[in-house]
């Protein structure tokens, strides 16, 4: 389609023919001619920026796959290396010391005893089996819900110790069931330098006493009979103590019938001490007496002076 032009020259009309807009021309659109004019003045750019383009991503690729490659194996590598092994190490120096760990306290079932006025006596059996510890604790008893005073105690390494709360009255009577409920244990290695090496032998050379003449029988007390335990106290050893626990226990035929605490002073080398310990509810004959010492034998400060002796 065409519009018709009228240009008047000198008495003259003449008619041009001028085609619209995107009209084709030769079988080409007036925008498929300019584009056409554009890429003959800028295809040469346009290739050149392409050509540019694709060379910059394939050099950052290979860029990229290359440093991956040199930290892999020449940065991260060496360094992973090392943190491997070192895990390994630090795996076995855990395993190591958990090995020396110590291993925790045993304890038996706890006996409960009644004594006079509706009180009870509560003990149990602690074992410490760990050959370089030693541990001190706090600890009370749960008495059919009823918590006993807190108190502390202390067990030496591959030794037995007897824990007790004696004289206890629950505010609920008949009370029978009582469990120990033991709490902060601090454990303590044992010094080679100060032991030798093996802490049994360095105990038996700090404490050679021995208890002889032990008798049970019944003596009266004003009013009343009670029971009376005796023995010789003979410490035949080099040192002193300033104060020895000792736990007694009665018993007949393997059973258990009661036990006891006592504590003495200033027990020097050489000495023997005549000891009675009475013992205030009703008991049936005692076939057997059992003594057990409690004395920290690592503490410098449970030794008497020379000078005292």
């Amino acid at each position: 389609m065409v519009t018709r032009n009228r240009v008047k020259s000198k008495g003259m009309i003449y008619c041009t023919l001028m085609p619209k807009n995107n009209v084709p021309v030769g079988g080409f659109t007036e925008g498929e001619l300019k584009f056409a004019s554009f890429w003959v003045r800028h295809g040469d750019t346009l290739r050149r920026a392409v050509r540019w383009f694709v060379i910059a991503v394939v050099a950052v690729t290979w860029g990229y796959v290359l440093w991956t490659i040199v930290d892999a194996y020449a940065i991260s590598y060496p360094r992973e290396s090392r943190l491997t092994e070192e895990m390994w190490r630090n795996q076995h120096a855990i395993a190591g010391l958990e090995s020396d760990a110590p291993a925790g306290i045993q304890t038996g079932s706890v006996s409960v005893f009644s004594a006079t006025d509706g009180r009870l006596d509560l003990a149990v059996d602690a074992q410490n089996r760990n050959e370089q510890w030693w541990a001190e604790f706090t600890y009370h008893f749960n008495v059919a819900g009823e918590q006993t005073p807190r108190r502390t105690g202390f067990i030496m390494p591959q030794s037995e110790t007897f824990v007790t709360e004696l004289g206890y009255r629950p505010s609920a009577p008949g009370s029978r069931a009582a469990q120990l409920v033991v709490e902060d244990v601090r454990w303590h290695r044992v010094d080679p330098e100060q032991t030798g090496g093996r802490y049994a032998d360095y105990e038996l050379e700090r404490f050679n006493v021995a208890f002889e003449n032990r008798t049970f029988e019944r003596i009266t007390v004003g009013d009343r009979q009670v029971g009376n335990t005796s023995f010789d106290l003979v410490n035949r050893g080099a040192y002193g103590y300033w104060n020895v626990g000792l736990v007694l226990r009665v018993l007949r035929g393997g059973s258990v019938l009661g036990v006891n605490k006592i504590t003495l002073t200033e027990v020097v080398p050489g000495e023997t001490r005549h000891v009675n310990v009475q013992w205030f509810e009703p008991l049936p004959p005692v076939t057997e007496i059992e003594i057990i010492p409690i004395v920290n034998f690592l503490d410098p400060d449970a030794y008497l002076p020379t000078e005292r002796f």
